[in-house]
């Protein structure tokens, strides 16, 4: 198995001790009115920034070895982030859903639970620790699972990154009824290989068609010149999580550079 294949098996073990633990979750769904739109960061003039709160990663291993959530969240906000990303996987990025509690606390800006979500338990959860956003990753759904689950997240008040790695993915991902945010991935998430042009080639395509998706780009930035290129070829926003530990200044070189 692919190390993707072994985190979704984790994810199902994981989702069935959240229901073990909340067998009556359903019954206390409800409508939250938040007080950030994800999406309504991201439509905001320029190249929005997604400033992602990381600690480790399974093909990286620990990232930021100093690692305070809070701390972290607030300097990316004071550098000019437009949203955050938080990890929330606890088995492979050393993440915990508690870190969104924790941040949301303290800084008022858009949150996207960063997870490997294929449950409806999964989204409930992410309502109740204060997310804003989640991500949905078409590699590891179905086109009809996907629906089902972006239907949960909006029903809970959620918006929603639908994540693709090619066109495929894509092409079944703009298909998906009321998607607002798709996210383009440069990793390959079977073989963790980037190739930072693919978020620009599929960015131009979608701009042609759909012109009214928010279109994220995601994975590999380090610098503020690919940056440049994505904003030409009309991204509304970068996700960036390891090239702002490897470049702690990129945020505030975009902010200053307009």
């Amino acid at each position: 198995m692919t190390i993707l294949d072994t985190i979704v098996q984790t994810k199902h073990e994981e989702v069935a001790q959240l229901i073990r633990q909340n067998p009556e979750w359903r019954t206390k769904i409800t409508l939250h009115e938040r007080s950030f739109r994800f999406a309504q960061a991201l439509r905001q003039p320029g190249l929005n920034i997604i400033a992602e709160v990381k600690k480790a990663s399974p093909s990286k291993g620990i990232i930021r070895s100093d690692f305070d959530p809070v701390e972290i969240a607030q300097s990316f906000k004071a550098a000019g982030a437009s949203a955050l990303s938080v990890l929330t996987d606890v088995a492979y990025f050393q993440g915990h859903p508690a870190f969104i509690a924790q941040i949301r606390a303290v800084v008022n800006l858009p949150i996207l639970r960063k997870d490997f979500i294929i449950d409806d338990v999964q989204i409930y959860e992410a309502s109740q620790i204060g997310a804003d956003a989640i991500l949905l990753i078409m590699a590891i759904l179905t086109r009809e699972s996907a629906q089902s689950l972006l239907n949960m997240a909006h029903r809970l008040g959620l918006d929603v990154l639908v994540e693709v790695h090619n066109r495929k993915e894509m092409e079944d991902a703009l298909g998906l009824n009321g998607i607002e945010i798709i996210g383009i991935n440069n990793r390959n998430l079977h073989t963790f290989e980037t190739d930072i042009r693919l978020a620009e080639t599929l960015t131009q395509e979608i701009r042609r068609f759909r012109p009214d998706v928010i279109v994220v780009a995601e994975s590999g930035y380090q610098s503020t010149e690919p940056l440049v290129r994505l904003r030409e070829a009309g991204a509304n926003a970068v996700l960036i999580g390891e090239g702002l530990a490897i470049n702690p200044q990129l945020l505030a070189s975009w902010r200053d550079q307009g």
